[in-house]
């Protein structure tokens, strides 16, 4: 993907901006739904007491010591979505479908006596982002107001393009030397959907007239949040289990985004707005975490806890608009395209630390029951500010302390039941997201059967869930916000082999 870009840049002018953070970066990387093998899946990921699964070693890594003998697994998933959206009274719909890579690991088992000790890795995914929707609507606020956000104060001379200039080079230039903000207003002022209106304050006026809006919006998103365990786990007389994990995380998001504006009054000067834009996103961090299960006959108590995860993001996009405005000889269409890939400094990120107690109950040789509670302080996320010197991350920073969730807790259940080699499965699981001021979380039911071989052991997992969030249009001036509900059928198979 990083090779495709550099292509690119052999055509496009490359500007280097200052900052891209947003308050939606947070909500994006602060992951608080866990995928797996079939098996952790289809008992709604209630693993942090059991262990034995590969993808539990990524939730307690005293995990890995559970394991009788070494171990290969893999995991492939197809999902199957519908998107509810929801603006203003208005609904939309959309279906997805995916097939995925689900997830890969291994464990290395040494015994002596009554001590155990074992090495592992496990990829787990963290946060999936795929998917694409579609999003019509009535709105009596206009992208007009986002372009007027960032064009005040900016002296109108800033956005001229003078003799021997381009619309490409004035935007590299104001995107190397002032930033995303006069770039947007430039993009607002070029294509006339804003004017300024001549008094000394640099003040800007919109030249759209309307009371009621047609709005469209397309999203198309790609990507995936994978954490990377390399876990050592030790066991003492078969009684407490520990462990530790080097997590090793990889981040890639992708979206496109277009965006269409109509239904303006008849006199208004501006009659259209299209405007679309490109992002992709890429990063690498790493946390700790330590774990332990201890066994008390039947029971399994489980602890574990993960340190902050810091992330280092570099960000890229694309930009261009077309207006269709009215003037003296009629209707005509304005197409502003700086062909410019804009290449953000990089930034660091940290992600809360999280907290998990769990319970299990063996029923011998008949099956089990288990219990998972996660909890996260999302608004212990932070960007760094060095040290609040930096106004504009230190203002994000306080964003982040008012407006996401001091506690959010994730509820996991989980049961399976033996008919000789035949294993079947169910759970619940709930989990609740970070932003206090927009509804976000996931429920859902899980199902899955896995036979056993001996030495080779088949699991298929099906979950259905339901997850409800809300977004904002744009992080600035158009912030109407609208609903985003997911139904979602996922069916796993993972493949394991005894080494």
């Amino acid at each position: 993907m990083f090779k495709k870009y550099l292509f690119i840049y052999l055509f496009l002018s490359i500007s280097y901006t200052s900052f891209s953070q947003t308050f939606e970066d947070v909500l994006r990387y602060s992951s608080f739904f866990h995928e797996g093998s079939a098996r952790f899946n289809s008992m709604g990921g209630a693993f942090g007491a059991l262990g034995g699964d590969l993808s539990a070693i990524s939730i307690n890594p005293a995990s890995s010591s559970v394991f009788i003998d070494s171990e290969a697994g893999v995991t492939l998933n197809y999902k199957n979505l519908k998107i509810s959206n929801r603006l203003n009274n208005y609904n939309s719909s959309s279906k997805n479908d995916f097939y995925s890579y689900g997830g890969a690991g291994a464990v290395l088992v040494y015994e002596n006596r009554k001590s155990k000790f074992s090495v592992a890795y496990n990829n787990h995914i963290l946060g999936d982002f795929n998917s694409s929707f579609y999003l019509s609507g009535n709105n009596n606020n206009g992208i007009d107001n986002y372009f007027l956000y960032y064009a005040d104060g900016i002296p109108p001379e800033d956005l001229l393009i003078y003799d021997n200039e381009t619309s490409q080079s004035v935007y590299t230039y104001l995107g190397d030397n002032y930033g995303f903000g006069d770039q947007q207003a430039f993009l607002g002022y070029q294509s006339f959907i804003i004017n300024e209106t001549g008094d000394e304050y640099n003040n800007y006026v919109s030249n759209a007239l309307y009371n009621n809006l047609d709005q469209n919006l397309d999203i198309f998103r790609t990507g995936n949040h994978f954490k990377h365990s390399i876990n050592l786990g030790f066991s003492f007389n078969n009684h407490l289990f520990t462990g530790i994990n080097i997590n090793v995380h990889e981040t890639l998001f992708e979206e496109t985004k277009i965006f269409e504006e109509f239904g303006y009054a008849n006199n208004s000067n501006v009659q259209r707005i299209f405007f679309k834009e490109d992002l992709l996103a890429f990063g690498t961090g790493f946390s700790f975490q330590l774990g332990s299960i201890i066994k008390i006959k039947q029971l399994r108590v489980g602890l574990s806890y993960s340190t902050p995860t810091i992330l280092n993001i570099e960000e890229e996009n694309s930009q261009f608009i077309e207006t269709d405005i009215i003037e003296k000889d009629g209707l005509s269409t304005f197409r502003i395209d700086p062909n410019t890939v804009n290449i953000y400094d990089k930034y660091e990120l940290k992600l809360p630390s999280k907290s998990l107690f769990s319970l299990a109950y063996i029923f011998g040789s008949r099956g089990l029951i288990s219990f998972d509670y996660e909890i996260t302080k999302f608004n212990n996320s932070k960007f760094d500010d060095n040290d609040g010197r930096d106004s504009y991350l230190n203002s994000l920073n306080y964003s982040i302390k008012n407006k996401m969730a001091g506690i959010s807790e994730s509820i996991r259940f989980g049961g399976e039941y033996r008919l000789k080699n035949l294993n079947l499965r169910a759970g619940y699981f709930s989990y609740k997201g970070p932003d206090l001021d927009l509804e976000n979380n996931i429920r859902g039911l899980s199902a899955g059967v896995g036979i056993n071989y001996g030495y080779f052991d088949v699991d298929f997992g099906i979950t259905k869930s339901n997850g409800f969030l809300k977004n904002r249009l744009y992080t600035r001036g158009l912030t109407d916000k609208y609903g985003i509900e997911k139904d979602t059928y996922s069916i796993y198979a993972s493949f394991s082999i005894k080494l």
